[in-house]
């Protein structure tokens, strides 16, 4: 019998489920924690979910928000209220960042209007961020471009820099809250990008293949090295989700990352993401990747590189931070791994927490923070391995020093 296509033609079970839901939770257990860290406020939320009746409404309901969001930054910066100004014009860029990463079919009227509200909104907030805030694009291939946004942290001379990858659902412009920047604050810079299959990439039609998003990174790190304000031999990169997989893949192809952070680990098969969670998963990347056909799909999974030889290649320090309940990655996926990667090793696993760790969110990415500035500081010995295993009512520090 023929494979039936895209399990994501099932959209009854969605809708059915976002009825019982009075927001993300039933999808991504703990994705509240996650949007509010990043600058999602809890009006807005309310705002689009009070409004969602299944999966068509989503995109509708997040653009509806961000286009009122929109009016009251141009508002605000009309009376030169800036600093309103920018806080409205970066919650809407998220919101229509959402709504158009919800579209996941190139060329599609609504994705290109609402990726066009996301640029417009955060070109903005970078106008308005009075330096703070860089964005570019360079080259990596045949005129393919990858796009970045640096945010420069304050203070003269070369600092550690972090190269932020997104997952397979996010875009450059989602992380990190540029009102509340825990690298910045640490004299830290951090350059998040859109490399191939993502954002802004995926707009221009510069889709993922087996290993030009570890090419188009290493382009952005040159850009990195040429800056006076980066410490060329304290450069670290910091995934998450599916970019906690990238991240490896830039490690293994270029000895200037100096420490890696995987976090919302995905450093198991794919068979679990793309044959047993829900199938939007499957769906999205193979839009990032260019394909309309399933069979052709699964093909192009297969020839990947597997993650444990690229782990073999990683000795630098590597973090990864999940959570036991994680639906796209299991505790032995996480051994696994770690058992074939060749250079220092930490892990962090938090007991009930699932893939998005909003739970933990709080907690999490300040102490990350924190690990990659002492790592890039002062490095840690090549026999090191640490396993903290925080359980439910207990939080990182409890563990640390025991």
């Amino acid at each position: 019998m023929a494979k039936q296509q895209l399990r994501s033609d099932q959209g009854w079970i969605f809708d059915n489920f976002l009825m019982l839901s009075d927001n993300e939770d039933v999808l991504h257990p703990g994705i509240m924690g996650t949007r509010l860290h990043r600058g999602f406020m809890l009006e807005d939320l309310h705002a689009v979910y009070s409004k969602v009746t299944g999966r068509r409404s989503f995109p509708k309901s997040w653009a509806k928000r961000a286009t009122a969001l929109e009016r009251l930054g141009i508002k605000a910066k009309s009376s030169n209220r800036n600093s309103s100004a920018a806080k409205f014009f970066h919650r809407a860029a998220l919101c229509y960042g959402r709504a158009q990463h919800l579209v996941p079919v190139h060329q599609d009227p609504n994705k290109e209007n609402w990726y066009e509200g996301l640029g417009r909104c955060y070109s903005e907030v970078i106008t308005l961020s009075e330096g703070e805030l860089e964005a570019d694009s360079v080259d990596f291939v045949d005129g393919k471009k990858s796009y970045f946004i640096f945010h420069k942290a304050k203070g003269d001379g070369p600092k550690p820099t972090i190269l932020y990858l997104p997952g397979m659902d996010a875009v450059k412009e989602d992380f990190p809250n540029p009102f509340s920047n825990d690298y910045t604050k640490r004299g830290m810079n951090i350059c998040a990008m859109d490399g191939p299959g993502q954002g802004e990439c995926n707009i221009n039609g510069v889709w993922q293949d087996k290993n030009n998003y570890a090419l188009a990174a290493g382009k952005v790190i040159d850009w990195l090295t040429k800056r006076d304000d980066v410490d060329a031999e304290k450069i670290a990169v910091f995934g998450t989700s599916m970019g906690s997989r990238w991240g490896v893949q830039v490690a293994a192809h270029d000895p200037r990352v100096k420490a890696v952070v995987g976090q919302m680990a995905n450093v198991g098969t794919f068979d679990i993401i793309f044959e047993q969670a829900q199938p939007n998963f499957k769906r999205i990347f193979m839009y990032m990747a260019g394909y309309t056909d399933e069979d052709k799909f699964d093909n192009f999974v297969q020839a990947l590189d597997l993650l444990p030889d690229l782990a073999k290649q990683v000795k630098v320090p590597h973090l990864l931070v999940a959570g036991d309940m994680d639906e796209l990655c299991t505790p032995k996926d996480l051994e696994i791994f770690r058992s074939s990667l060749a250079g220092p090793s930490e892990l962090w696993l938090y007991e009930g927490v699932f893939h998005p760790m909003g739970e933990v969110a709080e907690e999490i990415y300040p102490s990350i923070a924190d690990w990659l500035l002492e790592t890039l500081n002062n490095g840690r010995p090549s026999n090191y391995r640490k396993d903290i295993y925080v359980e439910e009512g207990k939080v990182l520090a409890d563990y640390e020093h025991g």
